[in-house]
């Protein structure tokens, strides 16, 4: 990607933020540095493109909360709130909040017998929109919408990740579950808890062949080109 491209992409960014989140322009001029792109250029990129959705389509208003340049959470890890990071809110009232790079507790650590912490108790989303208030590695319940980022093509063994990572989200309800939305990104979900699992990726090569089997657990495969 040339250096062309990689400004145009940042100033698509800029403008998506600066009208549906009133971020000025000057606070993304450090959004990422040179030695973090493509791949967290591309996590940037559907970052804004989440919340010009839930502005435009879910009828929602989004702030962005912290002084400074806009300088996205580089690496996963708990909430950490010295980082910028996004209310939204309903109507006056505050709805949700969105973080890049968040650590949740999985299921599996929920359901083993109790001892010590593992590694393999959390795991990490690109971007996640949180109940409000939330402190440390979110639980699983106070997750509205996890979503990944790939700047690839969809391959067998990503799906199998996937899936897999899903599993640690939520089970199979008997009946579709509510959400907490009215329209977007939907309004029931095959899952419960019903988080909306969304994975963003930056080719459709192949996509069609998956998205049917992963409806079936409730999650949303998107094409979103950079």
């Amino acid at each position: 990607m040339t250096r062309a491209e990689i400004n145009r992409i940042k100033r698509r960014i800029t403008d998506i933020l600066n009208l549906h989140a009133h971020v000025s322009p000057s606070r993304t001029r450090g959004l990422l540095k040179v030695k973090d792109l493509i791949g967290k250029l591309y996590e940037a990129e559907v970052l804004a493109k989440i919340i010009e959705n839930l502005v435009t389509l879910e009828g929602l208003q989004v702030t962005l909360i912290g002084r400074g340049k806009l300088v996205l959470k580089q690496k996963g890890g708990p909430i950490n709130r010295a980082f910028p990071y996004f209310k939204v809110w309903r109507n006056g009232q505050l709805f949700a909040e969105l973080f890049t790079d968040i650590y949740f507790n999985t299921l599996s650590s929920a359901l083993r017998l109790p001892g010590p912490p593992q590694y393999g108790d959390y795991h990490e989303l690109d971007i996640a929109l949180l109940l409000p208030n939330i402190a440390d590695k979110p639980e699983r319940d106070e997750i509205m919408i996890a979503v990944e980022c790939k700047n690839t093509a969809v391959k067998k063994n990503l799906i199998r990740e996937l899936l897999g990572f899903r599993r640690e989200l939520s089970v199979i309800p008997e009946q579709l579950v509510p959400t907490a939305f009215s329209s977007w990104p939907a309004t029931h979900i095959n899952a419960y808890p019903s988080s909306v699992h969304m994975l963003y990726i930056n080719s459709n090569h192949n996509l069609s062949n998956y998205t049917a089997n992963c409806e079936v657990f409730g999650i949303m495969l998107i094409y979103h080109r950079m």
